[in-house]
C-alpha cells in the first residue's frame, strides 16, 4: 500500500544482495567465485577479474530449541554455530577447527568430532537455500527440490550460492578432552601406534571399534613453539561422554607419562579449537588416505622425511602431518547425498604452512611427496591404489570414487575421481540448476550435453 513501509528481514536481505549480484555476473559473463570461511587452500574461493561474492558478514545462527535445529548463514563459522547451539544445551556434527566455514565443509561432506555417532555434516542437514546461476532463490529439502538438495549434499559448490543452512542439533554434554605431546622416541612410536590401532580396529563390517563412535583423535607431528624447535608426537583428543569411561578408555596413553597432559572436562565449544591453528600463513591441506593397521614403520619414515623437510625449510615451522581417528561405521551405514567416499579408510592431513612466496614450489612439492609415500603405504597394505588422473593416495570405495576427501586439497583428481558413480547423475542435476557452468572452481561438474570441456 502507498505510504506504508514494509519492513524485510536482514536475511532476505542477503539472499536478495547475492540473486541480483549472480545474475548481473551471468548476464556479464564474468568469473564468480563464492568465500565462506576463506578456509580453503585449493584457490576456490577466489578469482582474478571476476567477481567473489564474500558471505563473511553473513554469520547468523538462529537456534529453534523446539525442533533442535540450527539455522545458519552460509558465511557462519563453525565456532559461531557452536557457541549458538551450545547456549541452548545442543550440538550438531562441524568442523573439527573453529574458524573453519560451514559452508566449505558442509557442501563437500564435512568429517566433525560427533561424526563416530552423528555421520557426516550433510547427515544432519535439514534443509538449505540456495542461489542459482540463473539469480532463482531456490529451497532444498527432501522434499523440495529434492535432486538439488541430494546434489548440494557432497558436490554443493556446483550448483550455487548456499545463503542459508538448517540442520539437525542434538543435546549435548561436557565433553572430555585434551592434548598429550610425547618425544617421538622408537618405543613411544610403538606403543601409541598399538594403542590407537586397539582403539580403532574394526571387528568386523558394520560393528564399532572400541571407542563405540565417542572418541576423536588426532595424532600428529609438529614442532609447536612450545617444542623450542623439537619435533614431537601429538595425541589430540576429544571424547563425547562421561569423564570416568574416558579415563577407562584412554588409561593406556595416560600410562605413557606424555610431557604434557591437559585432559580436563569441558564445554563442547572448546573441542573445536584444541587443533592449533596459525593466521597468516600460506600452507597446502593435502589429503592422503590411510587404512588400520597403521604401521610403526611408516610413522618413523614420516616422522622422518617430516625432519628433514623442517630443518631444510625454516620458514615452514607452523607445519603438521597427522592421522585423523575415529570410528567410520556410522559414516559408512548412511547413504544420504551424493557424496562418494564413505569407506572403512581413514583421513590423513598433510599440512605445509609457511609465509614466503619464493617457498611455494618446494613447500607445495613437499606436500605432494608426503602424499605418495601414503600412496605407497596403500599399496604395502595389498590395496589397489587409483592410477594416472584417477586420482593420488586412495583405493576405490563401493561407489566408484576414489576415497579421498574432496574439501582438501587434491592435485591429481578429477571430478569423476570425487563423485564416482553419481557423476551421470550430478551431470543432469547440474544441466538443470547451472547449465553455464557458472559454479566451477572445485571439482567441476560438467552439464550433461556440453562438449569439449575438461572435467
Amino acid at each position: 500500500m502507498v505510504g506504508q513501509k514494509r519492513t524485510v528481514q536482514p536475511s532476505q536481505i542477503d539472499k536478495l544482495q547475492i540473486a541480483i549480484a549472480v545474475k548481473y555476473a551471468a548476464e556479464q559473463d564474468l568469473d564468480v567465485a563464492v568465500k565462506g570461511g576463506g578456509h580453503s587452500t585449493a584457490g576456490a574461493s577466489s578469482t582474478q577479474g571476476g567477481l567473489l561474492i564474500d558471505l563473511g558478514r553473513m554469520r547468523g545462527v538462529r537456534v529453534d530449541p523446539s525442533k533442535q535445529q540450527l539455522h545458519i548463514q552460509g558465511g557462519a563459522l563453525w565456532g559461531d554455530v557452536d557457541e549458538a547451539a551450545w547456549a541452548h544445551g545442543l550440538a550438531t556434527v562441524g568442523g573439527t577447527v573453529a574458524d573453519t566455514g560451514v559452508g566449505g565443509l558442509t557442501l563437500g561432506g564435512g568429517y566433525g568430532m560427533l561424526s563416530g555417532t552423528r555421520g557426516l555434516v550433510i547427515d544432519n542437514v535439514v534443509g538449505a537455500t540456495v542461489v542459482t546461476s540463473g539469480g532463482e532463490i531456490k529451497q532444498a529439502s527432501k522434499d523440495e527440490n529434492a535432486d538439488l538438495f541430494w546434489a548440494i549434499l557432497g558436490a554443493g559448490q556446483n550448483f550455487g550460492v548456499t545463503t542459508e543452512f538448517v540442520l539437525q542439533a542434538y543435546p549435548q554434554k561436557e565433553v572430555y578432552m585434551g592434548t598429550c605431546v610425547f618425544s617421538p622416541t622408537p618405543e613411544n612410536i610403538t606403543k601409541l601406534v598399538g594403542i590407537c590401532n586397539d582403539l580403532y580396529a574394526i571387528p568386523s563390517s558394520g560393528q564399532q571399534t572400541k571407542t563405540e563412535g565417542r572418541l576423536n583423535t588426532l595424532l600428529g607431528v609438529g614442532r609447536p613453539p612450545e617444542a623450542g624447535g623439537q619435533t614431537v608426537f601429538l595425541f589430540i583428543f576429544a571424547y563425547d561422554g562421561s569423564e570416568a569411561d574416558a579415563k577407562e578408555l584412554l588409561q593406556p596413553i595416560f600410562d605413557l607419562d606424555p610431557l604434557v597432559n591437559t585432559a580436563q572436562t569441558g564445554p563442547y565449544p572448546a573441542v573445536n579449537k584444541q587443533i592449533p591453528t596459525v593466521p597468516g600463513f600460506r600452507s597446502s591441506m593435502k589429503g592422503a588416505a590411510f587404512v588400520l593397521p597403521i604401521r610403526e614403520s611408516f610413522v618413523t619414515h614420516i616422522i622422518g622425511k617430516y625432519n628433514t623437510f623442517m630443518d631444510t625449510q625454516p620458514d615452514a615451522a607452523p607445519s603438521l602431518m597427522a592421522w585423523e581417528l575415529f570410528d567410520p561405521t556410522v559414516v559408512v551405514a548412511s547413504e544420504k547425498g551424493c557424496f562418494a567416499n564413505r569407506g572403512y579408510h581413514l583421513n590423513s592431513l598433510i599440512m605445509p604452512m609457511w609465509s614466503k612466496a619464493e617457498n611455494d614450489m618446494e613447500c607445495r612439492h613437499f606436500a605432494r611427496e608426503m602424499s605418495l609415500e601414503f600412496k605407497k603405504e596403500l599399496e604395502a597394505h595389498g590395496e589397489r591404489t587409483s592410477e594416472g588422473v584417477e586420482g593420488g593416495a586412495s583405493v576405490k570405495g563401493k561407489k566408484g570414487a576414489v576415497l579421498l576427501y574432496g574439501n582438501y586439497d587434491q592435485y591429481d583428481e578429477i571430478s569423476k575421481d570425487i563423485f564416482g558413480d553419481h557423476y551421470p547423475r550430478l551431470q543432469k542435476i547440474k544441466a538443470k540448476y547451472d547449465p553455464s557452468n557458472m559454479f566451477n572452481k572445485l571439482f567441476p561438474i560438467q552439464p550433461e550435453m556440453s562438449k569439449g570441456a575438461h572435467i
